[in-house]
């Protein structure tokens, strides 16, 4: 196990850590998770998160001289990667995804032997004040980011939110032939927004309980487990998690490369934690013709990706409020493994939990993901990080 603080670019840093599993790389500036690497069966040590072409490397977009090709948002600037977004997205408010976080402490936790950061971030905005705390967490002998977040209103009215977390994937690990899975039922496509210049290929407003049959804009249905060849759209999807459920997921599988990048949140919560009720999906497969994702406006799109992640609702909805002096705690983990038996590649029937971890079955054929989905080892690391 390794933590270390290293600088990136100008006026940039990260912190750097890793076990014998993986590599992981966050960003102070917005909070990104750049890189979370595994080895491969192949032997290559693979990110498999995504860092797009048009990604800046100044401090702040409104220094850059190109400003103008991001629509002056510090969010596009320095998009990709796995990060949180709290209290919605937005570019008119100070957010977690747009502003500079304070690294406070950093270290070794002596019950598992893992490695965590502690880092901070303040708004003091008017109708906008809050707070929030959130460790990174890693164990020994699990390819698993582990993570806990504090949202504390420290305004005099409510604070009106919906917090999100995403994981944007592209080349070389999102491909054709990927596949894409979740525990979610009630899934539906919502359109872009008035900002965005894109085309959807799903029929926004029907609700369908099948990922692998979704309403098409044009009239029939189409798979929206596969990662198909370029389509020219750009789509959101909702998927609703049951209220049974002990944990929310979702899976991307590389059937060539047999690797898997899971996201996991918690359902059993304590009085002072709050769950995630949705996953979602943005499906880009050379959709967006908006800069930065185009050289300009209506251009050809040079982004092919994938996001996955959890949120609270569609965009524009504010489906979570905390009262003055409230606070409340989100947990969700990413995993990212590799797996032996080629036949898991053609995707999984079953998810189960075991001793250790997560089990996924397809028929005879099964593969095994180390990981505490009871989330009790970052509860009781945040329990006495937060206090201190």
């Amino acid at each position: 196990m390794d933590i270390r603080r290293l600088p990136l670019w100008e006026g940039r840093n990260v912190t750097y850590m890793t076990n014998d599993q993986s590599t992981v790389v966050i960003e102070d500036n917005c909070e990104v998770m750049l890189e979370f690497s595994t080895r491969c069966p192949a032997g290559g040590l693979l990110n498999g998160l995504s860092l797009p072409y048009f990604r800046g490397f100044g401090t702040s977009v409104l220094e850059d001289p190109n400003a103008e090709w991001y629509d002056n948002k510090q969010t596009l600037y320095q998009a990709g990667g796995s990060y949180f977004t709290f209290p919605y997205s937005s570019e008119t408010i100070t957010t977690s995804n747009n502003a500079y976080w304070l690294m406070r402490r950093y270290g070794t936790e002596e019950n598992w032997g893992g490695v965590w950061r502690y880092s901070t971030m303040k708004s003091r905005e008017e109708d906008n004040r809050y707070v929030l705390d959130k460790i990174d967490f890693m164990i020994p002998g699990e390819n698993v980011v582990y993570t806990a977040i504090r949202m504390t209103n420290t305004g005099d009215t409510d604070l009106l939110c919906s917090p999100s977390t995403n994981s944007m994937f592209s080349c070389p690990f999102i491909a054709s032939g990927c596949l894409i899975d979740s525990n979610a039922r009630h899934y539906a496509a919502y359109m872009k927004t008035l900002r965005e210049v894109a085309n959807n290929r799903f029929l926004s407003g029907p609700i369908s309980d099948d990922l692998r049959r979704v309403p098409l804009a044009r009239g029939g249905f189409a798979d929206a487990s596969v990662v198909p060849p370029p389509t020219g759209t750009y789509d959101y999807l909702l998927g609703k998690i049951p209220e049974n459920a002990p944990f929310g997921w979702t899976t991307v599988i590389n059937p060539r490369m047999q690797m898997v990048y899971l996201t996991m949140t918690p359902r059993n919560v304590e009085a002072d934690e709050v769950a995630f009720p949705n996953v979602n999906f943005v499906e880009n497969y050379l959709g967006r013709m908006d800069s930065p994702w185009s050289f300009w406006d209506g251009g050809t799109s040079q982004v092919f990706s994938l996001t996955s992640g959890f949120n609270f609702g569609p965009k524009g909805t504010r489906n979570l409020t905390l009262a003055p002096g409230e606070y409340k705690v989100l947990y969700y983990a990413n995993a990212f493994s590799s797996f032996e038996n080629p036949r898991m590649g053609l995707g999984f029937y079953t998810l189960d939990t075991t001793a250790d971890g997560v089990q996924m079955k397809r028929t005879k054929s099964t593969m095994n993901i180390r990981i505490d989905t009871s989330f009790d080892k970052i509860r009781e690391l945040r329990k006495r990080v937060f206090a201190d």
